[in-house]
């Protein structure tokens, strides 16, 4: 009998435009919302923001973003009820008025 782990932090890909990038950091928090438990948000925390630009993906839901270029920006979660799956829809929010 053994028991299987994964010992690398979840965490959830959310695209950045140009002209927010320089209001995020690494080790800035975030929350992250999901459908199944809209008024619980998960603590997390920008842990990877891409060095070079790419055309948004055809995954992002806003018509006005998916001609600009955007920063791919991993915020990564804690999660200790288990309710992260792989490819589930997640709403993010990081406090850009905060920001230093």
């Amino acid at each position: 009998v053994f028991k299987l782990s994964i010992l690398n932090k979840k965490w959830v890909r959310v695209y950045v435009k140009e002209t927010d990038l320089g209001k995020i950091h690494e080790g800035q928090a975030a929350q992250v919302y999901i459908d199944s438990q809209p008024d619980t948000p998960i603590a997390g925390q920008i842990g990877y923001i891409a060095d070079t630009a790419e055309f948004t993906p055809k995954t992002v839901q806003t018509d006005e973003l998916r001609t600009a270029l955007v920063y791919e920006v991993r915020v990564y979660v804690d999660d200790p009820q288990n309710v992260l799956r792989l490819g589930m829809p997640a709403t993010v929010t990081i406090d850009l008025e905060g920001a230093k």
